[in-house]
Order: C-alpha cells, then sequence, then structure tokens
C-alpha cells in the first residue's frame, strides 16, 4: 500500500545514537559501511531528485514564502515570554554581524541530525526535527541540542523565514549555513534519518520503556491506527488500552513523540529528548547480535556526509564514548524569546546574543 508523508516530529536521530553513542561491535563495522549513502570525504552534501529545488508541498507558497501556521502550536501556553522588539530586525542582525566568529574546539565534534518529514531522507520534505549532537571529549559529555523549527532568523539568500524552510530551500548545506551563520557553531557533518528508520531501530533494540498516562492514551492510539493503515494492518494492532508502565515498540514510540496535542512544542522536543536518552542507555548495553540487528535495520536509511574514515574513528572511540553523560537541552532558552506574528506567520523570535552565548557554554564549556 502507498505510504504518504506523514508531517510530524519522530525522526529522532537514532543514526546519531549509532554513530555517537552506542556501537560496540567494531569488528563487524566494514561489513556494513557500504549499506550507507556516504559522500567522498567530509565537504559537500548528498541529494536526489532535486531536492534543493523543491519547494514544501505544504508550508510554503509557490515562491518558496512560508505560509500562516502555528509556531510549534505552542499557542501562549509557553514558558516565560519575553519582548524582543521587532523579530525582523534581530533576524537580519544575526546574519549581519560578521565579525563573530564560529565558535570551534578540536576536542569538540559537532554532527547535526536532521529529521526529515518525507517517508524517505533522501524525498523531498521539510526538516521538522534539527539537533546538533555535540562529542566534547574535554567535559566527557554527549551534548544533545534540539533548535525549535519556528525559530525566526535569516536564512542566506533567502531572507527572512522559520528556521525549518531552510531545508526545503537548499537541503542540509543550507540548513546547516544558516544555523552557523545565526548561532555562531561549527557543524562538522551531518546526518538525516526519516521516521522509519526511527522505527526499525526502537524495534531491533527491544523496544522503550515509558510510563503512558490516561490523556496520552487516545493520542498515541490515533497515531498507531494510522501507521496501520499506512502499512495494510489491523486498525487496531498495537493499540494501549490502559494508562500505565508500558516497553512500547517502535510503531507505538513513533505515536509518544508525534503528540502534539498535550502541551506545548517545547514539551514535545522534551518528549523527543526522553527518547533518545533511552535508546542511548539501551544501545550502550546491547549485545554483539543486538547491535548487528540495529545496523541491518536503520544503516540503509541514513543519509550523511561523514567519511569512512571519520566513522571508524568514531567507532574506535565508542569504549570511551559509552561512558559519556548526555545533556539534552533546546533553543531557545527560557526567558530569550516571544511568539509573534509576522507576514501572517506565528513565529518564534529570540534573543540570538543570549542564546548564541549558551550554546557557546553549554557545547564548549567557553
Amino acid at each position: 500500500m502507498k505510504r504518504r508523508r506523514i508531517l510530524k516530529y519522530a525522526l529522532m536521530v537514532l543514526g546519531a545514537a549509532v554513530i555517537v553513542c552506542g556501537i560496540s561491535g567494531i569488528v563487524m563495522v566494514r561489513t556494513y559501511i557500504h549499506k550507507m549513502n556516504l559522500v567522498p570525504g567530509d565537504a559537500g552534501s548528498q541529494t536526489a531528485g532535486g531536492m534543493r529545488n523543491q519547494r514544501l508541498e505544504d508550508g510554503l507558497t509557490e515562491n518558496g514564502e512560508a505560509i500562516t501556521g502555528k509556531a510549534g502550536d505552542t499557542g501562549d501556553t509557553a514558558p516565560s515570554r519575553q519582548s524582543m522588539g521587532k523579530p525582523e530586525e534581530d533576524a537580519g542582525q544575526a546574519m549581519d554581524e560578521k565579525n563573530l566568529e564560529y565558535a570551534k574546539d578540536k576536542e569538540v565534534y559537532n554532527v547535526l541530525v536532521i529529521g526529515c518529514d518525507s517517508r524517505k531522507a533522501l524525498g523531498s520534505g521539510r526538516s521538522d526535527t534539527m539537533i546538533l549532537i555535540s562529542v566534547n571529549k574535554n567535559k566527557r559529555k554527549v551534548i544533545m541540542t534540539s533548535f525549535l523549527r519556528d525559530i525566526y532568523l535569516g536564512i542566506p539568500d533567502h531572507g527572512d523565514n522559520r528556521l525549518n524552510a531552510a531545508y526545503a530551500y537548499g537541503g542540509e548545506e543550507l540548513l546547516i549555513r544558516t544555523i552557523e551563520d545565526n548561532f555562531k557553531v561549527d557543524i562538522d557533518n551531518y546526518v538525516a534519518v526519516d521516521f522509519y528508520a526511527f522505527i526499525d531501530a526502537v524495534d531491533a533494540i527491544g523496544g522503550i520503556e515509558l510510563d503512558i498516562s490516561e490523556e496520552e492514551i487516545p493520542i498515541i492510539n490515533e497515531y498507531i491506527k494510522e501507521m496501520n493503515y499506512l502499512n495494510g494492518m489491523e486498525e487496531g494492532d498495537g493499540l494501549l488500552v490502559e494508562p500505565g508502565n508500558y516497553v512500547l515498540n517502535g510503531k507505538q514510540t513513533l505515536g509518544y513523540v508525534r503528540n502534539r496535542y498535550i502541551g506545548t512544542d517545547f514539551e514535545r522536543t522534551n518528549r523527543q529528548r526522553i527518547v533518545l536518552q533511552k535508546v542511548f542507555e539501551k544501545v550502550k548495553k546491547s549485545s554483539l547480535a543486538e547491535i548487528k540487528t540495529l545496523l541491518d535495520e536503520v544503516l540503509p536509511q541514513i543519509t550523511t556526509n561523514i567519511s569512512e574514515g571519520r566513522i571508524m574513528s568514531l567507532l574506535f572511540a565508542l569504549p570511551v564514548y559509552k561512558n559519556y553523560t548526555m545533556e539534552p537541552w533546546s533553543i531557545p532558552v527560557e526567558g530569550s524569546y516571544s511568539l509573534v506574528k509576522i507576514r501572517r506567520m506565528d513565529v518564534i523570535g529570540i534573543d540570538f546574543d543570549k542564546n548564541r552565548e549558551e550554546l557557546k557554554q553549554r557545547v564548549y564549556g567557553k
């Protein structure tokens, strides 16, 4: 049965968790390296089907301008709001401040994990999940920085718009440049995944243990029904019955992280980070056979510009990385943003200086 695109937020960076956090089966690496869509060296980015020239089927007008939509579905319930003045000016200033150099540190490795809302990572779509995975050797931490998609900022050569519009305009390369220019951080590589890779990876590690509330049950079940329909399965397959502690399979976990009806976009990204942390912990404890299954399921669905040499280097360092702590957080930080309407769009205007400084401190410890 034909699978249609789903514009959601379950693209949970399993590729990055595998690459930088948990694979211990090093002796099997070369058997699986060829399954990934690798770009020679670390330069450039890989696209297909003219992805960079396509516009969003939903969310952009014909001229590429974002149309009306809610900023992360946050409404007026987001945490403390602070006046930013005119977000249009803030966004432009972020791009014009050329005197600010990108933060760099040879002891920090930054990978941008992009969750594509298309069925396949190489298809057209938006980047509804953007998480910077930073491996800091000095701090012995893996810092996970989530960027909210509705942040209003300057996109190189495309004016001011929502952050996730950058991917639609110019793929991974433009999205990376947009984040680098606005937040003054150096991004080494990217990993792009779709939500089917997420489902397969969660299933491969035996599911995720989560506490599910009564309020969440009907919402999660609707997402499960949708996936059942798309995959030609019985409507009731895998539905949750009552609140409590569950070991959720991939499809059920997808429903949990896709939930956009309870709380704000900040809470939704927090659910994503909860799941990612649990994935991190499970992968660290995985056996060789479980790692093999995970690789078989996930690697063919991942697109990256990480070179084979870099992958080998990361994998040989994984015994050390497994002892690192994970530190999740999100941009914008509390007290540094306001929800505003610009050109009929509900967007998030932020204090770039405050968020740049927080990013620099958390990722580099400077």
